[in-house]
């Protein structure tokens, strides 16, 4: 028998297990990278929660993790550029990696199919540290939902939502320029994670509506009878009916929207808001998002901001069960980033 590894696998709502699978070896055009680092995502709680990708019953027990880097310690013929020892970031998108394909980023090691250097593999300096490496998948999400709304410096921005993908929005903010960003949660801790980040207003829900501080803070100004807040753009990344529609109550002539949160029904809108002041609504899934992969992967690089306060935990590999946990709990966490042992194989 051939040399093993844990992988983390969903088997059914709320059954997750680390399975013993037999370490991939790279066949034609194939990579295996050792992995270094892993976040985990949302999307992650959410096949485990409801034991698949949202359709179906499974299967096949499904493997998860897709915000990942490490090192290439084998490569298969026909690939170019790439070799072992490399150190990389890895773009999930086209192998469905952590989402649907037998690959998951939750073990020592996965196999990168169509590897390639800028669409599938991403070289990394050696000064880059693995875990901020491995936000640029979730911080390329969020730049991807801000070039489609076509986010300008000049913009007065309100995120909706302080989790990871919120905290995300706020840092490519400020990369591409923003300087008027307000963001929205119900939970302090991450309110103040977003301040660091570089907010300029960060609120709590729960004492302020979103609203009102947006009229404070942005401006406010009234058509047809009815007031509006200054802001250009709104980032939703919190998913919540309630706050879309109040948005769409609130937002001005032309403004526009961006939908990063995933919906796990359909939510009523008010059409004749949308219609009336000509609102732009964009959804934003980051299935194409190569360009923004290597853009965050260069902000990175060149510490063009501060993203500790991204990061809430690193937690080993061998402590899995009680990193989820963590992650499930907003109170005590932002992005919790596993990490892996990275002695030579």
């Amino acid at each position: 028998m051939g040399a093993t590894m844990q992988l983390a696998r969903v088997h059914g709502p709320g059954d997750v297990r680390l399975d013993t699978v037999a370490i991939p070896e790279p066949g034609p055009g194939e990579a295996v990278v050792r992995v270094a680092a892993c976040g985990i995502c949302g999307s992650d709680l959410g096949y485990i929660a409801q034991g698949s990708l949202g359709g179906g019953p499974l299967s096949e027990p499904l493997a998860i993790g897709h915000e990942f880097a490490g090192d290439v310690v084998a490569v298969g013929a026909n690939v170019e550029g790439v070799a072992p020892g490399m150190r990389v970031a890895v773009n999930p998108d086209d192998g469905y990696i952590g989402g649907g394909a037998p690959e998951g980023a939750m073990g020592d090691f996965i196999l990168v199919r169509q590897a390639r250097i800028g669409s599938t593999l991403y070289p990394l300096a050696d000064h880059v540290d693995y875990g901020e490496a491995a936000l640029a998948e979730p911080l390329s999400v969020a730049l991807h939902g801000l070039r489609l709304t076509d986010v300008q410096p000049h913009h007065k921005v309100a995120v909706l939502g302080a989790g990871p993908i919120g905290l995300c929005a706020v840092a490519m903010l400020r990369h591409l320029g923003c300087k008027d960003i307000a963001i929205f949660d119900r939970v302090d801790t991450r309110l103040e994670r977003a301040t660091a980040l570089g907010a300029g207003l960060a609120v709590n829900t729960a004492q302020e509506s979103i609203s009102d501080a947006l009229c404070r803070f942005h401006g406010e100004g009234d058509r047809f009878g009815a007031r509006f807040a200054e802001t250009d753009v709104f980032v939703d990344c919190v998913g919540v009916e309630a706050v879309l529609q109040e948005v769409i109550q609130i937002a001005k002539y032309k403004a526009k929207i961006a939908v990063i949160a995933l919906y796990k029904k359909p939510a009523t809108l008010d059409l004749f808001k949308l219609m009336a002041n000509e609102i732009l609504i964009t959804g934003s899934i980051a299935d194409d998002r190569k360009p923004e992969f290597a853009e965050a992967l260069e902000m990175v690089a060149r510490g063009e901001q501060d993203l500790t306060p991204m990061i809430s935990h690193r937690i080993d590999f061998s402590q899995f069960t009680e990193a989820l946990a963590i992650a499930r709990d907003a109170e005590k966490s932002a992005k919790v980033m596993l990490t892996f042992n990275q002695e030579p194989a």
